[in-house]
């Protein structure tokens, strides 16, 4: 356990968003000219992202990469990380800034490992996990990972990232 601990560390705050610029930049640039679809309420995004599958990142991904939404949009599947980005996107047509931001958790359970999109409201934070919208507010990054980790897994870290440029 203690070597896929390290590991999931490391992946997450090494390699993992260096990995996910250089396959955009490779294989993901024609991408960039897919027209995201107008949204102008977070009912309107829900729906947008209804029209999205789940689907496991394999290969070519190479088990962890984090996608153009304009990508996810034209293949209208992608795995957690790419809800999040898209989700992200959509967010920011809206009249009120919401300054959306992908959390990303690392749990013991690799495959339980989990992306989402967290935005600003005037009450607090919120969130998209995949296609929902967590009905909640939160006051900080912090309680979000602890609601979608949950009590089943252990957390191991979490970061938040910018979903456009991937800074940490």
């Amino acid at each position: 356990m203690w070597l896929q601990d390290c590991f999931l560390k490391w992946w997450l705050h090494g390699p993992r968003y260096g990995w996910s610029k250089f396959r955009r930049c490779l294989f993901e640039r024609g991408f960039l000219n897919v027209e995201l679809p107008k949204v102008e309420t977070l009912d309107d995004i829900i729906e947008k992202l209804h029209k999205v599958e789940w689907k496991k990142d394999w290969i070519p991904e190479l088990f962890d990469c984090v996608s153009y939404p304009q990508r996810v949009w034209k293949r209208r599947k992608d795995d957690c990380d790419g809800f999040a980005v898209l989700a992200a996107a959509l967010l920011k047509q809206l009249k009120t800034p919401s300054n959306p931001i992908m959390v990303t958790a690392m749990v013991n359970s690799i495959n339980n490992c989990h992306s989402v999109c967290v935005f600003e409201t005037d009450e607090g934070f919120k969130y998209f996990s995949n296609w929902e919208l967590n009905p909640n507010t939160f006051n900080s990054y912090e309680e979000i990972v602890k609601d979608f980790v949950g009590t089943k897994y252990r957390l191991i870290c979490w970061d938040e990232v910018d979903p456009d440029t991937l800074k940490q």
